[in-house]
C-alpha cells in the first residue's frame, strides 16, 4: 500500500538536500565534468511568476553554486542549491516564457521545453488628484481636466509622458517620478503660434514623438496636426478645412521615413502629409487610434466596427493594403477574451505596441462594459485581460480588482510599462510590469 506524501514536506526535505549538498563541495561534492553534456529532462512547476522556485532535474550538474548559471531568455535566475542531478532556482522579474538554460564553464545545456512566466500588471497613479482641474505639480497635486475628450498619450525614451491635457487646453509633461509641467499652451482655446508659453490649442487630444524629439499634437476640433520642437516652438504641421481635419483622434510616426500619420474619426480615415496635401491612405469607417511597427504596417481600433484591425504597409509604392481584422468580430461587440475573431470588445478606442509587437487595447468606457486593458500577442492574435474589469470605478491593484472610468489614452516605454489615460477619473495611470 502506497503512503501519500505531503507535497510541501518534500519539497522542503528536498530543498534541504540541496542546501547540504551545495556545502559539500570541498568535501566530496559533485563537479562538473567539462567534457560531458549537461542534460536538462525536466523542471517543475512549468509555469510561475517572479519569486518562483524552479526545481532543475538532469544530470552533469554541479554541487558548487557558484560556477552555476541558470537562465530563461537570457534573463538570470538566482541559484539556491544543486546538486550533481538537481539545481533548486528562484525567478527573477520580467523573466519571460523560454527553455531553461543550465551554464557551468564553457558548458551549456537547454530544456526542450519552455517555462512560461506569469508577467504580473501592478496598477498605480503616477499623477493625478482626480478632480478636474488644473495645477502643476507632483503626483496628487497635479490636476488635469480631460473634459471628456478621449486622448492619446505618449512616451519618450527616458520614462518622459506626454499628456494632452483637452479641458485645459495644453499639454503636459509628466516626469518618471510624477511630477507634472505645462510645456505648451495658455489655456486659452484658440489658435497661436511661436514660443510654446504663448500658443493656443483647440482642444489637442493626442500626442506623438519623432526620431528627432519633436513632438505632434492632433487637435480635436482644431483641424489641425501641430509640431513642438525641442527648443519649444510651436508650428503647424498639417491643416484640412474638410476629411482629414473633422475630428482628430491620434497620431503615429513611421520613425523610418518620418511620415506622421492620423485618424479622422469623422473622416473615416487615416491622413497623412504627402507633397505639402493632406491625404487619405486608409479608408476605413470610424477610426478612433492608431499604432504603427517598425515595418510601417498601421494597427487601428475602430469604435463602431468592435474591431482591431492591421494595415500593411508597401514601402516601395508608399502604399497600405486595404486592412484586415485581428481581433474581434465585425459589429459584434462584447468582453470576450480569445484568439482572432473570437474575441469582443465594447467600443475599443486606445491602442499601442511594446518592442515585442504585443498590442495593448482600451476600452472607450462611458457605461460601454469595457473599462479594461486587454493585450494582443503578435501573429496569433491571442487577446487576454490584463487589468480592469468592465464597470468603471477608481482602484489601484493588480487584475480584475482595478478599476479605471473611460481608459482611452495608452502608451508603452522602452521596458514594457504602461501609461494610460484615465479620463473621467482625471489620473495618468501607470502599469508596472513584472
Amino acid at each position: 500500500m502506497f503512503r501519500k506524501i505531503n507535497l510541501n514536506i518534500l519539497f522542503a526535505a528536498l530543498t534541504m538536500a540541496l542546501g547540504v549538498s551545495a556545502c559539500k563541495k570541498d568535501n566530496g561534492g559533485y563537479t562538473n565534468n567539462a567534457s560531458a553534456p549537461i542534460v536538462i529532462n525536466s523542471f517543475t512547476p512549468t509555469e510561475g511568476a517572479t519569486g518562483t522556485e524552479v526545481l532543475i532535474n538532469g544530470s552533469n550538474f554541479s554541487s558548487d553554486t557558484a560556477q552555476i548559471q541558470v537562465t530563461i531568455n537570457g534573463v538570470p535566475l538566482k541559484v539556491a542549491g544543486a546538486k550533481e542531478n538537481q539545481i533548486m532556482a528562484y525567478l527573477t522579474q520580467k523573466t519571460g516564457t523560454g527553455p531553461v538554460v543550465v551554464t557551468i564553464g564553457k558548458n551549456t545545456g537547454a530544456s526542450t521545453t519552455d517555462f512560461k512566466y506569469l508577467f504580473s500588471y501592478v496598477v498605480t497613479t503616477l499623477a493625478g488628484s482626480g478632480n478636474a482641474g488644473f495645477a502643476d505639480g507632483k503626483g496628487a497635486n497635479a490636476s488635469f481636466n480631460f473634459a471628456g475628450v478621449r486622448c492619446q498619450l505618449s512616451v519618450d525614451n527616458i520614462g518622459n509622458v506626454y499628456v494632452p491635457d483637452g479641458g485645459n487646453q495644453r499639454i503636459r509633461k509628466i516626469a518618471p517620478d510624477g511630477t507634472v509641467t505645462t510645456i505648451a499652451g495658455t489655456g486659452e482655446n484658440g489658435y497661436n503660434e511661436g514660443p510654446a508659453s504663448g500658443a493656443k490649442f483647440n482642444n489637442p487630444c493626442a500626442t506623438a514623438m519623432d526620431a528627432n524629439g519633436n513632438m505632434y499634437v492632433a487637435e480635436r476640433n482644431g483641424r489641425r496636426i501641430r509640431k513642438i520642437t525641442p527648443d519649444g516652438n510651436v508650428s503647424t504641421h498639417a491643416y484640412s478645412s474638410g476629411n482629414g481635419g473633422n475630428e482628430l483622434t491620434s497620431i503615429a510616426i513611421n520613425k523610418t521615413t518620418g511620415a506622421v500619420y492620423w485618424s479622422d474619426f469623422y473622416g473615416d480615415g487615416i491622413y497623412t502629409l504627402k507633397n505639402g496635401t493632406v491625404t487619405k491612405v486608409i479608408n476605413y469607417s470610424l477610426p478612433c487610434t492608431i499604432t504603427i511597427d517598425g515595418a510601417g504596417n498601421i494597427y487601428a481600433t475602430h469604435y463602431d466596427a468592435q474591431t482591431v484591425r492591421k494595415y500593411v504597409y508597401n514601402a516601395s509604392s508608399d502604399a497600405f493594403d486595404n486592412g484586415a481584422d485581428i481581433a474581434g468580430m465585425d459589429h459584434q461587440s462584447g468582453w470576450v477574451d480569445g484568439i482572432g475573431t473570437v474575441a469582443r470588445f465594447n467600443n475599443p478606442w486606445g491602442i499601442a505596441m511594446d518592442n515585442k509587437s504585443n498590442l495593448y487595447v482600451t476600452g472607450l468606457g462611458e457605461g460601454r462594459n469595457s473599462n479594461c486593458v486587454r493585450m494582443i500577442t503578435p501573429d496569433v492574435w491571442n487577446v487576454t485581460t490584463i487589468a480592469g474589469a468592465g464597470d468603471s470605478g477608481y482602484a489601484e491593484g493588480t487584475g480584475s480588482s482595478v478599476r479605471f472610468n473611460g481608459p482611452t489614452g495608452i502608451a508603452v516605454d522602452k521596458n514594457g510599462n504602461m501609461y494610460i489615460l484615465d479620463m473621467a477619473n482625471n489620473r495618468v495611470r501607470k502599469i508596472t510590469v513584472e
